[in-house]
């Protein structure tokens, strides 16, 4: 008897302790999310879990100013590209109950779509892996605008490409992942002979209980509790902003704190078929001789989340921007804590949905958020040993960056900022420097010499190496420039592009993009600050005349562009 009142003591005074840290938590928190906590403005929603539990579930601001709607943990937001998550899901379902299979090729169901020189197949779809363009800065080089306003139209720009960037499997690219989402969707449509908003409603939000979720298949649906996108300038009123594409797979999920927090619960206590699928969405994204895919990021998985080390703690990170939406989402995997937040005033809110961690997170972390370059092994190298590393260095999917000494400091700024906007490098071996930061960022530039060429390895966070050749930088004179004007065709998008001579420079434009100011580099190749025209290598026939161009960007890989007029043979 005495044992069984001790125990039930303990238990009393153990839970007297967890509410009062539950309720420090909750004090924490809401001071953190003070700035939102206005009627008159947009603000957001927050959820944080821990072992399992849901600690902190809250809505602050305006959901819609004009009608004075308040946020609620019910009210729903456009989750922008963490709509992946759910598309992804939906083909893990399908290949579970064998409906489709990894190995089919698109082709199967996308019939309309050409017979490429390799086949794609679900697989590759999955691990963002295909070849295929990025149909958002296909549009915005076609179109001159971002958004995609329907399904039909986003398929029917995916399946204009007749050449492939590369071989399926064969290579990562994280921009090309918003195309492969959309025909993961279409996929699901048309091997479950459902829409994939009723697809995803059945299989996924239904048995989930996610009963404020949604995928909005048409932008002029009207949807209940639903947050108003909203953007305010310095100085300005607040202006509505609208999210009008009907685009699905990659954009358009609804959802709510509440709903979501169901969902995310699923990785620490799953529930049934789908919640073990969802905790496998945290499979790397795998190329097919097997090597992952590390972006700037961290490595990217299925769900189109990121590991990395945050302070030597390992996390799953995960966003979505959308048309004024904002949603920030950190996972701790050994601590077991999950935070989001959702936002709709146009702004990014990772910093709230990780800083309401610090309570539970501080004292956990490893390495320090400031990085401190006085305990770090510096390696002092002369002023003659640093200028060996000068000069200008090129990325060939886009970037060049120069590289310079300063009172005897190595310094390097992209191409296109002015001289007194660099990042300084600090030594750490003989050919290893990392770039002066005080946030926690591991910027590497690793170098490497063959004879006389050098090249830079570039890291980010263990990323998957930029690598960027050393090149001797070229002035063209008038005459030597007179050659790459003229009028440009690209027959698969039906693109034309006019390139002429303005103050000594080359420049290209269409009815759709001002000026594009192009830059020589090296012979025959073009940069610029376009998001599609990032890198341009002139075509010359055997005969020396110039008869068109290839594009590189990340997204994109070499599109060919024909001079009007010019031989269209022998690249």
């Amino acid at each position: 008897m005495n044992k069984t009142i001790y125990a039930l003591v303990l238990i009393f005074f153990c839970s007297l302790i967890s509410y009062a840290q539950i309720r420090n938590f909750e004090k924490h928190a809401d001071s953190l999310f003070k700035t939102w906590d206005n009627e008159n403005q947009p603000g957001g929603a927050a959820t944080v879990i821990k072992d399992g539990k849901i600690i902190y579930l809250k809505g602050f601001g305006s959901a819609n100013i004009e009608t004075n709607l308040s946020i609620s943990t019910q009210t729903k937001f456009q989750l922008g590209e963490l709509s992946k998550q759910f598309t992804t899901l939906a083909i893990l379902l399908l290949l579970e109950e064998g409906k489709i299979s990894s190995n089919d090729d698109i082709r199967k169901y996308l019939i309309e779509f050409p017979k490429y020189e390799h086949i794609i197949t679900i697989n590759h779809l999955l691990n963002h892996s295909s070849g295929l363009y990025d149909i958002n800065r296909v549009n915005y080089m076609v179109n001159g605008c971002m958004t995609i306003t329907t399904q039909s139209k986003a398929l029917k720009l995916i399946a204009s490409q007749k050449q492939l960037s590369y071989q399926p499997g064969t290579y990562f690219s994280f921009h090309e992942s918003i195309t492969e989402s959309v025909l993961m969707a279409e996929i699901v449509a048309r091997s479950s002979g459902q829409s994939f908003a009723d697809f995803v409603k059945t299989n996924i939000f239904e048995p989930l209980e996610m009963r404020h979720s949604v995928v909005r298949d048409n932008s002029n649906a009207i949807l209940n509790n639903v947050a108003q996108p909203y953007q305010k300038g310095d100085g300005e009123d607040y202006k509505k902003l609208e999210v009008i594409s009907s685009v699905v797979g990659a954009i358009n999920v609804y959802s709510s704190a509440e709903d979501l927090a169901k969902w995310y619960l699923n990785y620490t206590n799953p529930q049934g078929k789908i919640g073990r699928l969802i905790q496998r969405l945290d499979t790397p994204v795998q190329l097919d001789n097997g090597k992952t895919f590390v972006y700037y990021w961290g490595e990217m998985a299925i769900g189109r989340e990121f590991a990395h080390p945050e302070r030597g703690l390992p996390i799953f990170w995960n966003y979505g921007l959308q048309g004024g939406y904002g949603t920030n989402v950190f996972r701790y995997i050994d601590q077991n804590i999950i935070s989001f937040a959702l936002g709709n005033s146009n702004q990014y809110n990772g910093a709230l949905a990780q800083g309401v961690l610090s309570p539970l997170v501080e004292n956990l972390y490893t390495e320090p958020a400031m990085i401190n370059f006085k305990a770090k092994k510096i390696k002092k190298l002369s002023t003659k040993k640093l200028k060996t590393f000068e000069g200008h260095y090129w990325f060939k999917e886009g970037y060049a960056s120069e590289l310079f000494v300063e009172n005897d400091t190595l310094r390097t700024k992209w191409l296109f900022s002015p001289k007194n906007r660099y990042q300084t490098l600090v030594p750490l071996a003989d050919d290893t420097f990392q770039q002066y930061a005080k946030m926690e960022a591991n910027r590497i530039f690793r170098f490497k010499k063959e004879g006389k060429d050098t090249t830079l390895f570039f890291t980010f966070n263990k990323s998957r190496a930029d690598i960027m050749e050393r090149y001797e930088p070229v002035n063209l004179s008038l005459k030597e420039l007179q050659p790459y004007a003229g009028t440009y065709y690209n027959k698969e998008y039906g693109s034309l592009f006019s390139f002429s001579i303005k103050d000594g420079k080359l420049i290209a434009n269409n009815f759709n993009h001002n000026d594009i100011t192009l830059r020589p580099v090296k012979k025959d190749v073009f940069t610029s600050t376009s998001m599609f025209f990032n890198a341009l290598k002139f075509l010359r026939h055997k005969s020396g005349e110039i008869i068109g161009f290839s594009m590189v960007t990340d997204g994109i890989h070499n599109l060919i562009f024909e001079k009007i007029a010019a031989t269209n043979s022998n690249y």
